[in-house]
C-alpha cells in the first residue's frame, strides 16, 4: 500500500455501548409451556415471567404459603402411614422410611379429628347400652364428650411432643458436655416436625378400637387397651430409640410407652367403663326421683254433695 492512499482508508469504532439490548425476548419452540428471557439486574439474562417470585424465597411466618410445606403430601403417602404406624415392623424404621423423607400435619390433624369424633359417637352408645335395660332410667347425649375428648387428644398429640422434644435436646446437650467420645453411628437428631407427626399418627389405631370399646365386656375391654398400646406404642419405641442417647434409654422407653398406656386407659376408664356400683348408684338414684315426684304430687280427692234428705226425728 502506497503512502498517499491512506486519505482512502478510514476505520470506524463500533462500539456495544449505543447497542440497545432488549428488554425481553420472546422464544416460541413450539411447546405449551412458553418461558420468557430478559435481563436480570446484573445485566445477564435469565429464564423467568415478567415480576416472577421465587418459589425457593422465604415466606413470612404470618402468611398462609408459610405452612403450605407442611401439608403437602398425597392420599397414598397419608394411607401408607396411617397403615404403619398401627403394627411395628422389624425391618424398618417408621420414623426414617416414612416420616423423615417428608414430615406433614396433614395427617395428624384428621387422625385427631376422627378420633374425636369417634370417641364422642362410641363413647354416648356405651353409655346407652349400659342403662337401655334399666326402664326407669332416662338416657340423654351428651354433648360434653366431643370436648372432652378433644382436650385430651390435642394435649397429648401436640403438648407431649413438644415436651419430648425439648427433653431430647437438654439431654442430648448433657451428654454431649459430659462424653468427649465420639457420637455413636445411630445417635442422630430428630425435629419437632417429625415428632408431631409421629405422634399424631399413633392415634390412628384408637378409631377403630374405640367403637369395639362399646361392648360391654371388661375382660375385652382391657384387652383392647393393652393390645392397642403395645403395638401403637411399639412404634414409637422402634422409630424414637435411635435418637435417645444410650445411658437415658430405660427412662424414655417408660415413659414414652407408660404415657401411652395411660392414655389407652383413660379413654376406656372414662368414655366406656362404669362400674356396675355407680351404674346401680343411677338407677336407684332416678327411681327415688321418680317416686318422689310421683308422691309429692297433688291429689285431686271429688267431696260428694252434701243430702237434702233430713234425717227422722225421734219422738
Amino acid at each position: 500500500m502506497q503512502p498517499g492512499d491512506q486519505q482512502f482508508i478510514s476505520f470506524d469504532d463500533y462500539s456495544n455501548t449505543n447497542t440497545a439490548v432488549p428488554t425481553q425476548i420472546h422464544v416460541d419452540l413450539g411447546t405449551p409451556n412458553q418461558k420468557l428471557f430478559g435481563p436480570s439486574g446484573d445485566g445477564t439474562m435469565q429464564e423467568g415471567f415478567p415480576d416472577q417470585k421465587d418459589p425457593n424465597a422465604m415466606k413470612s411466618f404470618w402468611t398462609i404459603e408459610y405452612y403450605q410445606k407442611f401439608f403437602n403430601i398425597n392420599t397414598d403417602d397419608v394411607i401408607e402411614r396411617l397403615k404403619r404406624s398401627m403394627i411395628p415392623h422389624a425391618s424398618e424404621n417408621y420414623l426414617l422410611t416414612h416420616i423423615r423423607p417428608n414430615p406433614d400435619l396433614y395427617g395428624p390433624f384428621w387422625v385427631c379429628v376422627t378420633l374425636i369424633f369417634a370417641i364422642g359417637i362410641s363413647g354416648n352408645l356405651a353409655n346407652y347400652f349400659q342403662y337401655h335395660d334399666s326402664g326407669t332410667y332416662h338416657w340423654k347425649y351428651d354433648f360434653h364428650l366431643v370436648s372432652q375428648a378433644a382436650t385430651c387428644i390435642f394435649l397429648y398429640a401436640f403438648l407431649l411432643p413438644l415436651i419430648l422434644w425439648g427433653s431430647l435436646l437438654w439431654t442430648r446437650s448433657q451428654t454431649q458436655a459430659t462424653d468427649h467420645e465420639l457420637i455413636e453411628p445411630s445417635d442422630m437428631t430428630i425435629g419437632l416436625l417429625e415428632l408431631l407427626c409421629l405422634y399424631g399418627y399413633s392415634l390412628t389405631i384408637y378409631i377403630p378400637v374405640a367403637f369395639l370399646w362399646t361392648i360391654q365386656i371388661p375382660l375385652l375391654q382391657w384387652t383392647l387397651v393393652i393390645v392397642a398400646a403395645v403395638l401403637s406404642g411399639g412404634v414409637l419405641l422402634k422409630s424414637l430409640l435411635p435418637v435417645i442417647p444410650g445411658q437415658h434409654k430405660p427412662l424414655y422407653i417408660a415413659i414414652i410407652l407408660g404415657m401411652h398406656l395411660i392414655l389407652a386407659a383413660g379413654f376406656m376408664l372414662y368414655f366406656f367403663h362404669v362400674p356396675a356400683s355407680s351404674l346401680t348408684n343411677d338407677i336407684i338414684v332416678s327411681s327415688t326421683t321418680t317416686t318422689t315426684t310421683t308422691t309429692n304430687a297433688p291429689v285431686n280427692v271429688k267431696i260428694p254433695a252434701a243430702s237434702n234428705v233430713s234425717a227422722p226425728v225421734k219422738s
